[in-house]
């Protein structure tokens, strides 16, 4: 039996069953919760606290088997598909790492890199190559370790999720959207051909309105870049996993009107993967389910850790073959000197540091000392949290002045008029109205604004003709980018404006 092993911020999943490169046949899946800030996008914050959840998970279950593979979703394990000659080997492997994005490497300091092989052909053949941080892969290492289980493998969720995926999509153009607890993975086929995929997060609850306008949001994202990626094939279905029938509903519902509404309907299990029971919980155990499948060939992380570590041995040997001549000279040296110095001299000395050594405030100031450090320990790790909370306080949309003044630099050029409608602060949503005298003028003015970094995408709909002055409106909904999205204008002090200001505010 193989074992599975999935570790999101909230929950850990574990999945036990038969699994072959091409399909997999599960026994027992369940789930346990994960203790909060314990993990933070496969981060972990607390080694103590995700040991003992481990440690709980094995012996509530009565899991018996000491040997797992793991699957993280985190920005810290990188993953990309490449197509390269048929190698094998360390051929592979040093092709691989020659072909390696020198931006992804550029984030780590110690990088390992694996790979596994997909799809060979006559002369090339598809593999994924996984790149993450030494250190980052030591820390599962140690903590499962631990608790007396042995990791297997690491990998990447999202594109194992894709492999165990492709059987189900055929020759079809469809899209996967999967929600793990705030994170929106969503994955695009063309013709059966993976594409590409997107992670973003969801700041509202599922079943809620506001949850319906992010999907709304994510949809004609991919569209958008369908579009970009001259795919001319109409997306047949949407799949939507992570949800309750209730929330699908809800979604359903919220979505109906909108393009590709038709389309979005529930995940389903498929066909190469076998379960006794629990079928309709196949959409919230995807990443623990496609950890199952075997990946044969190539170089895990694991695999590549351990050659890193040979090399670091091969330099220790060479240090342990120098190392015995340096301590012989010092100990010579040791003794020559130890000769010139007195009994007498030795004596008092040893008197002294006994004496300062028996000194109650030198034993109160190193008790304090100790706890100085446990002190500093605690507050590193509370400032590491909080330093990743800012980035995510930080990547919020941040209305202002600057923006109205990207809009109407955008507008200017075109004599398009802009008249502001509403701004949702919750979702980041301005809609406003652009009147202009023609339509290809406002079509200026739109892709003036799709150019713009501060919106993550631009909507429009709905052209009128206004008889009276004989020009031409539209509806535009632009949708602010978080933190990284940037105006080129330099702000001042006086231009800022508060977020409660911005949320009820009808600029015009």
């Amino acid at each position: 039996m193989s074992v599975s092993v999935f570790l999101s911020n909230r929950s850990i999943q574990v999945v036990i069953g038969d699994g072959r490169s091409n399909r997999a046949k599960i026994e027992r899946f369940f789930e346990d919760d994960v203790p909060e800030g314990t993990l933070l996008n496969g981060t972990v914050i607390n080694e103590k606290a995700l040991e003992d959840t481990v440690r709980g998970t094995w012996s509530r279950h009565n899991i018996k088997e000491r040997s797992v593979d793991l699957v993280l979703n985190s920005p810290h394990l990188m993953a990309r598909r490449i197509e390269m000659p048929c190698l094998s080997g360390q051929k592979a492997t040093n092709y691989i790492m020659n072909e390696s994005d020198e931006k992804d490497i550029a984030r780590f300091s110690d990088p390992v890199i694996g790979w596994y092989p997909l799809v060979k052909k006559k002369k090339t053949q598809s593999v994924v190559s996984e790149t993450a941080e030494k250190e980052f892969i030591e820390t599962y290492v140690k903590i499962f370790g631990a608790v007396g289980i042995r990791l297997n493998s690491i990998h990447n969720g999202i594109n194992l999720a894709v492999n165990m995926m492709q059987t189900q999509v055929g020759r079809g153009t469809v899209v996967y959207m999967i929600l793990d607890g705030m994170t929106l993975t969503t994955m695009l086929f063309n013709g059966g051909a993976y594409v590409n995929n997107l992670s973003t997060r969801v700041y509202s609850q599922p079943g809620s309105v506001e949850f319906g306008g992010e999907i709304r949001n994510a949809v004609s994202s991919i569209r958008q870049f369908a579009t970009a990626q001259h795919i001319e094939n109409p997306i047949s279905d949407i799949y939507v996993a992570g949800l309750s029938a209730d929330e699908m509903a809800s979604l359903v519902a919220e979505m109906q009107g909108y393009p590709l509404a038709d389309v979005i309907k529930p995940i389903v299990c498929p066909p190469n993967v076998s379960l006794k029971s629990g079928r309709e919980k196949f959409g919230s155990f995807i990443f623990s389910f496609a950890g199952l499948f075997d990946t044969v060939g190539g170089l895990t992380l694991l695999e590549a850790l351990k050659k890193s570590s040979a090399k670091y041995e091969s330099k220790k040997n060479v240090l342990k073959v120098i190392i015995p001549y340096v301590i012989v000279a010092l100990v010579l040296l040791i003794v020559s000197i130890s000769v010139l110095v007195t009994m007498i001299g030795k004596t008092a000395k040893l008197a002294a540091l006994h004496v300062y050594n028996s000194d109650e405030d030198v034993l109160v100031a190193a008790s304090e000392y100790d706890k100085l450090v446990l002190d500093a320990e605690l507050l590193g790790r509370a400032q590491g949290s909080a330093d990743l909370l800012k980035e995510y306080i930080d990547s919020y949309p941040k209305p202002d002045s600057s923006v109205n003044e990207a809009i109407s630099l955008a507008a200017r050029d075109e004599n398009v008029q802009v008249y502001y409608d509403s701004y949702i602060a919750s979702t980041g949503v301005l809609n406003l109205v652009a009147t202009g005298g023609t339509v290809e003028k406002i079509n200026k003015f739109i892709a003036n604004l799709m150019s713009l970094d501060i919106f993550e995408h631009v909507d429009y709909t709905g052209y009128t003709f206004n008889e009276g002055d004989n020009t031409w409106s539209i509806n535009v909904t632009c949708t602010l980018a978080g933190g990284n999205g940037t105006v080129d204008e330099a702000e001042t002090a006086d231009e800022k404006e508060t977020a409660d200001e911005k949320e009820t505010t009808d600029v015009k």
